[in-house]
């Protein structure tokens, strides 16, 4: 054992002796030239190394440089710019004159992907697929061959289209790759915009074999995490995967195998287009569940709105049945229309369930083409509880306010579900159904009911007014203007189905015609709804049935529609129900009939 220990020191004693001797012997910068070479070679960019190379043997036997910078041919800014970088060297190479790199570690740089850092060419003849110079391993007497490459708490500055720039911060790049070029790699990085940080780290494969003509890689796993404002407060995190190839020359991509998933939503799809001079874009998607409550980021907020107190009037008044309103919220989304107005899209979405300002969407299609802000949309479908609803299009997105065109199909969608995202107070209950055109400025709730204009067909099925039923208000009204007829106590009024027409301008719907017929009842109703002073003035015509006593009252009650008017703002809403006046103007007509027809039969010869 004690041989063996004494041989080990004597190997050991040997290997620092031969690591110093070559720190002696062999000069560092002797290499500073031919890296130099080597690097405009391969890539065409001009490597600066300032000051003197050193070594550094431990833990590895390393090249450290000062300060560097790179910089890609006919651009005015370095493409990569740092204060050190370290290149572990492997020592039997050295000593056939041989500068093996096994790993290049740059720390504290800054990468510049911006048009001033970027290549100017100016070679316009053909370019071969896979040029093999390109990748020369040898030059002259020495030759160079790097297989892990890492890059360690650096900035990369990126540049869209539209000329904003990104700082990616605590960027941490590790790539290793064999001698054919194809390898493993490691990425993390930080980016802030608007309030809001976005963190990644991913990791997979990459084949640079045919790089800078394409780059393939592959993201076997990718967690990411959004925080910050317009955001839920646990932020939206998930995971991804998929394949992809870039091409640099065109700066077009190609994305397959995509999922991801974000807090509970999933999607899954492909992509492909590319990056400039603008963006375009062809984007398929699936998801089983997506939830775009939590994933957009303009964000929706729910307030509650309190009515006025009841005040009273020289006529009647309507209590508020809901003393408070939801009103939708959406922040400013002026960036996102802009990034519209500068790309081409096109995009096929489809959902199994959805969710949406908190309503359900099962069966959720998208289909829709951007060019440049104009967006054609060809449809927007799904099913919300047993109701359906298709939507299909244009919104040209370029003016301050959007200018829309859109054909509704709406077939038994909730009421609940349309007065809170119109912006309107919840009073009805029901369901509603529209087949309508309609034109106009803006996409918001206000927006779509005081500048928009067209014509629809309507039915409001089941529908119901809490605490303000109309046919109780008629009976009770009649009941107490005579005590000659009475109603059956045992039905129970209900405001049938109705149907009609109505037309929206300048901010007002106009009924033409709404009417609807069951058992109990006749009703139509005509009037407006002024959106834009939070008013209206309808009256429904009610024809009873189900009366009881006096036979000359059936009579006139059977045949005579008993108007009941609503007007005034809906915070202090008013009635108008004059039954006793209606019921004395018909005797009156009736006894002058009477005396007419007995006058009559008295001149007879």
């Amino acid at each position: 054992m004690r041989k063996l220990i004494t041989t080990f020191a004597i190997l050991i004693a040997v290997l620092v002796a031969g690591m110093c001797t070559l720190v002696l012997l062999v000069n560092p910068n002797d290499f500073k030239h031919y890296m130099v070479q080597q690097v405009e070679k391969r890539s065409g960019y001009q490597l600066v190394l300032k000051g003197d190379l050193r070594w550094h043997v431990w833990p590895k036997l390393s090249i450290l440089s000062g300060p560097i910078s790179l910089t890609a041919p006919g651009a005015s800014q370095p493409a990569v710019t740092a204060d050190n970088m370290r290149l572990d060297v492997e020592l039997l190479p050295l000593l056939s004159h041989q500068l093996r790199v096994s790993k290049v570690l740059v720390t504290r740089a800054v990468l510049q992907a911006i048009p001033a850092a970027a290549a100017k060419s100016t070679d316009t003849g053909p370019i071969a697929p896979d040029e093999p110079s390109s990748f020369s391993p040898s030059l002259g007497h020495w030759s160079l061959d790097i297989a892990h490459v890492s890059i360690v708490n650096s900035l990369l500055i990126w540049q869209d289209p539209q000329g904003e720039q990104l700082n990616f911060r605590e960027l941490n790049l590790d790539l290793h790759q064999d001698e054919s070029r194809a390898g493993h790699y490691r990425l993390s990085t930080a980016l802030t915009r608007n309030q809001q940080t976005f963190s990644l780290a991913v990791e997979g494969q990459m084949d640079a074999r045919h790089y800078p003509y394409k780059l393939a890689f592959s993201v076997d796993r990718g967690d990411y995490q959004l925080q910050g404002v317009s955001l839920p407060e646990q932020g939206v995190t998930g995971q991804t995967s998929f394949t992809a190839q870039w091409s640099p020359r065109n700066s077009a991509f190609d994305l397959t195998n995509f999922t991801l998933q974000a807090n509970d939503s999933d999607f899954s799809g492909e992509a492909r287009g590319q990056l400039a001079p603008s963006l375009q874009l062809a984007l398929t998607l699936h998801a089983k569940k997506a939830n775009f409550d939590q994933l957009l980021l303009t964000r929706h907020a729910v307030a509650q709105q309190t009515n006025a107190d009841d005040s009273t009037s020289t006529d009647n008044t309507v209590t508020p049945v809901h003393r408070r309103s939801p009103v939708v919220v959406e922040e400013n989304n002026r960036g996102f229309i802009d990034w519209l107005n500068h790309s081409e899209i096109s995009s096929e979405l489809t959902a199994d369930e959805a969710t949406w300002h908190g309503v359900t969407v099962s069966k959720l299609a998208l289909s829709a083409q951007n060019s440049q802000g104009v967006m054609a949309l060809k449809t927007l479908s799904g099913q919300v509880g047993d109701g359906h609803f298709a939507l299909n299009g244009n919104v040209d997105f370029r003016p301050e306010l959007a200018d829309v065109q859109v054909h509704t199909d709406l077939q038994r969608i909730p009421l609940q579900i349309v007065q809170p995202l119109l912006q309107i107070p919840p009073v009805l209950h029901g369901d509603i159904s529209l087949l309508g055109q309609f034109s106009g400025r803006g996409l918001q709730g206000k927006e779509i009911l005081t500048q928009w204009q067209g014509q629809s067909q309507v039915e409001l099925l089941g529908l119901d007014i809490p605490r303000m039923n109309v046919q109780q208000m008629v009976i009770d009204a009649v009941t107490r203007a005579s005590n000659r007829v009475n109603s059956d106590p045992k039905l129970h009024p209900v405001i049938p189905d109705m149907r009609g027409e109505f037309t929206l301008a300048n901010g007002t719907l106009q009924l033409t015609r709404l009417q609807g017929e069951n058992a109990q009842v006749s009703l139509n109703a005509l009037g407006n709804i002024n959106f834009a002073q939070r008013g209206l003035d309808i009256t429904f015509n009610l024809l009873t049935r189900g009366w009881k006593g006096d036979p000359e009252m059936l009579a006139l009650l059977a045949n005579q529609p008993i108007p009941l008017r609503f007007y005034g703002p809906w915070d202090h809403l008013q009635y108008s129900l004059s039954v006793d006046k209606l019921l004395r103007s018909n005797l009156k007509s009736r006894l002058q009939q009477w005396l007419k027809d007995n006058d009559k039969g008295k001149h007879t010869p």
